[in-house]
């Protein structure tokens, strides 16, 4: 190609991006006045003269509008958190402002599935209430506006559901509750929410997921539907009206009033001032309705739902658990790690009971003894790393500040009669030799070496933890006896730790029991048998537990678990009784030595006024 022809190209080349440009920039501001037309510009239709280009489609217009309301926090986007608001800017940049849930001035299929699961919240141990769609509405004629809002709505409604169903309604529950609770709700970032969602065949049984599938949590969901009058069968959801409950009349709130709407096919009468009709309150429609199927059903009409008109509805009985105790346990679930291990252990401090899970089946169970009520066992996850047989007791800051350290300042022999050891500095220490009215105690290492009075017996689990408890053997057996075992200092003591110690060792290295056994008896002291492969171990707190047929068996709330996480969920957070900080710092007080009186000095004092 000559020069000539090169420089013509070039040319003709720059032409066609200064059209292009200029195309561009006027399709720009035409957008900006609301304008979505065709051009065909010069040179750009003679590079494409039988395809031009639609400048924006309708629903491009719509996620247009929805970005510039989150980037302006407007509409339904004006209450909405910063990480949210981030994650929807970022998500629909990156979709050229394609909307996921309208589409031809409406809202989708997969829109309408995935408010309609939101609206089942409840079967979940949810609250659908707390779920705004009434800002997804749209009239026969929507504006532009009009949709985005929607969208917008819609998108922050399902962030939230993520939120409660993966990580529950009470978002800091060692903050908020106590600090023996150390669960931390395993939330899902919104972005991945978003993109998971918008990909998703179905949108309805992605949030279902959302939700915690252990067995456990979806057999207690199975005793709250139950609870509730409802059941599912063959995939298809039927409600019953409970056989026993509130009486229900005109005015009234409760879930059952829901499920006698459905029976009788009530109305729901629309919310007062613009504000989301409530299908839980027993209403004028509903009323009605209820007085004509006593006058259908020979009963005295009177609109009120007692024991005889409930009884004619079928109702299923009495669960042997409360509703609000499902939701207590069903909540806590939602902290759990999603994956507990094939191979874990398990302590759940309500039963009293340590077991070893393999694959989901119980492969060893015992008793265990938990802390007491003013030092307790904490709930928290971590994996165990070592067994230690024939272990030294190394005795904990909380223990040397509270009860040695007053014997000590006492003159007592509380060292003695526990076969305690003092070193300061890895050298041995005389308890004499010390002014304890002045020493810390903290700074002195106590231990208890290997022995048949050593508290943690021949063996111990080690999962190091920030709360400084393990599980281990104690030769106090008879204490397995009781009912209520709350002995220890915060510790796991089992029944029979040589038991656990070869589930354990069996699964990691393939010992035997002899093996076990051998090491008891001719093992050194202080022997750490190092685990090749770590162990999870999740400490528990579950007041409601489903055998092998999903009837669930209720346990006492020792420590008042329960009823905290009960008062969060009906958001009495002010009635909610936190105790002490046990991971606060352990300060010893000041102890004076006694002062001896002597009888000769005080009557000079009173003689001579001193």
């Amino acid at each position: 190609m000559s020069g000539e022809a090169r420089a013509f190209q070039t040319v003709a080349r720059f032409t066609n991006l200064r059209w292009r440009f200029l195309e561009v920039a006027m399709r720009g501001i035409l957008v900006g006045l609301g304008f979505a037309v065709i051009l065909p510009f010069g040179h750009a239709s003679a590079i494409e003269p039988d395809a031009p280009e639609r400048l924006i489609t309708p629903e491009e217009a719509v996620g247009i509008e929805a970005r510039r309301l989150v980037e302006e926090r407007s509409g339904p986007a004006a209450n909405a958190d910063k990480e949210r608001l981030a994650a929807l800017t970022s998500f629909y940049a990156g979709r050229e402002s394609r909307p996921i849930w309208i589409a031809r001035d409406k809202l989708t299929l997969k829109a309408k599935s995935t408010m309609d699961e939101i609206r089942r919240a409840d079967d979940w141990g949810l609250k659908a209430s707390a779920f705004r769609l009434r800002q997804t509405n749209l009239t026969s004629s929507p504006s532009r506006q009009d949709l985005a809002a929607a969208e917008i709505a819609l998108s922050l409604e399902v962030l939230k559901y993520a939120n409660h169903a993966r990580g529950g309604r009470i978002i800091e529950p060692t903050k908020q509750l106590t600090t023996y609770i150390d669960r931390k709700p395993q939330l899902l970032p919104p972005s991945v929410v978003l993109n998971e969602i918008a990909n998703a065949e179905d949108a309805a049984a992605y949030l279902r997921e959302l939700n915690p599938q252990h067995p456990q949590f979806l057999a207690l969901r199975q005793a709250l539907l139950k609870q509730r009058g409802v059941s599912e069968e063959n995939g298809v959801r039927k409600l019953h009206l409970p056989a026993y409950g509130p009486q229900l009349s005109l005015g009234k709130r409760h879930p059952d009033v829901a499920i006698l709407r459905h029976l009788l096919d009530a109305p729901v009468a629309p919310g007062r001032d613009g504000a989301e009709s409530d299908p839980e309150l027993f209403d004028a429609n509903l009323n009605e309705a209820v007085r004509a199927f006593q006058r259908e059903n020979g009963l005295y009409v009177d609109g009120i739902v007692g024991r005889k008109t409930r009884s004619l509805f079928g109702g299923v009985e009495e669960a042997s658990v409360s509703e609000q105790m499902l939701l207590a346990n069903m909540e806590q679930w939602r902290w759990m790690p999603r994956d507990l291990g094939d191979f874990y252990v398990t302590a759940n401090i309500p039963e009293y009971r340590v077991r070893v899970m393999k694959d989901g089946r119980e492969v060893h169970g015992e008793r265990m003894i938990v802390g007491k009520i003013n030092k307790q066992t904490p709930v928290f996850s971590d994996v165990m790393e070592t067994v230690v047989f024939h272990p030294f007791w190394g005795v904990p800051n909380s223990i040397k500040v509270n009860e040695i350290l007053p014997g000590l300042a006492r003159g007592g022999q509380v060292l003695r009669r526990h076969n305690l050891r003092l070193q300061y500095r890895g050298r041995p220490v005389h308890p004499d030799s010390i002014d304890w009215s002045r020493a810390d105690i903290r700074n002195f290492h106590v231990y208890q070496p290997p022995g048949g009075g050593n508290v943690l017996g021949k063996v111990k689990f080690m999962f190091p933890n920030k709360h400084q408890v393990y599980m281990h053997d104690t030769p106090e057996k008879h204490l397995f006896k009781q009912n209520q075992r709350t002995f220890s200092h915060g510790c796991m003591r089992i029944r029979n730790p040589l038991r656990l110690a070869k589930a354990v060792l069996q699964h990691d290295r393939g010992w035997t029991m002899d093996q076990v056994n051998n090491t008891v008896d001719r093992g050194p002291e202080n022997n750490n048998v190092k685990l090749e492969n770590k162990v999870p171990v999740h400490v528990t707190y579950f007041t409601a537990v489903a055998d092998a047929d999903g009837n669930v068996q209720a346990y006492r709330d020792i420590y008042g678990h329960e009823k905290r996480i009960r008062l969060a969920l009906a958001g009495r957070w002010n009635e909610i009784q936190r105790g002490r900080d046990h991971l606060a710092p352990v300060r010893p007080r000041r102890i004076v030595r006694p002062q001896y009186n002597d009888p000769i000095s005080d009557l000079f004092k009173q003689a001579f006024g001193f």
